[in-house]
C-alpha cells in the first residue's frame, strides 16, 4: 500500500513563555482546520530531540497527492495561511510531499527517526523510504523508522501532540 505523507518542518525562535504558548495555540487551530479538507486522514507533531536546522516536524498523512492540489487546499491552507505575527518568525521552513509503502506514521510513545539521502540505497538499514513527490523537495528521498538513534544525519523527533484524525 503506498501512502502519502505530507511533512513541514521549521524552527521558532521562542521556545517558551507568551510568544511560544501563542504559537502553539495558532498551531492547534491550524491542524484543526486542516483536518477538515477533505484528504487530510491525521496529523500529528514532533520536535527534534538534539540540535536541528528546524526542530519541529508535523506530519500528515493524505488520501493521495492530489489533496494538495484541491481548491479546498488552495482556498484554505498553504504557506500564507499562517498569520503573519508567526510566519515572519518561522524559519527554516520545508514542505514535502512524500510517499510510501507504510501505513501510518502515528507515534504515540518512542520516537519517529527520519533519513534524508540522494536515493533510497543510501538510506540506513531499517528505515522505510518514501520518495519525494511534490511541493519543496528538500529531499529526493526520506527514510523513516521508529525509535532509532541520532547519527550520519538522521535525526530523531519525539511527539509532543497526540496523533489527530479528522
Amino acid at each position: 500500500m503506498n501512502s502519502t505523507f505530507y511533512m513541514v518542518e521549521m524552527d521558532y525562535p521562542e521556545r517558551a513563555g507568551p510568544g511560544r504558548e501563542a504559537f502553539e495555540g495558532f498551531y492547534e487551530r491550524h491542524i484543526t482546520m486542516l483536518l477538515t479538507i477533505p484528504g487530510f486522514l491525521t496529523a500529528q507533531r514532533f520536535e527534534c530531540v538534539h540540535a536541528a536546522r528546524a526542530p519541529f516536524l508535523a506530519v500528515y498523512q493524505l488520501a493521495g497527492p492530489e489533496v494538495m492540489d484541491s481548491e479546498t487546499y488552495r482556498s484554505k491552507a498553504g504557506r500564507m495561511s499562517v498569520a503573519e505575527e508567526f510566519r515572519a518568525r518561522m524559519t527554516n521552513w520545508d514542505r514535502n510531499l512524500l510517499q510510501g509503502r507504510i501505513d501510518h506514521l502515528k507515534v504515540r510513545e518512542g520516537t519517529l527517526s527520519i533519513a534524508d539521502r540522494s536515493s533510497a540505497d543510501e538510506l540506513p538499514a531499517g528505515f522505510t523510504p518514501l520518495k519525494a513527490v511534490g511541493l519543496d523537495r528538500t529531499t529526493a528521498w526520506r527514510g523513516v523508522r521508529r525509535n532509532g538513534r541520532a547519527n550520519d544525519g538522521v535525526r530523531v523527533f519525539r511527539p509532543i501532540t497526540r496523533p489527530r484524525t479528522p
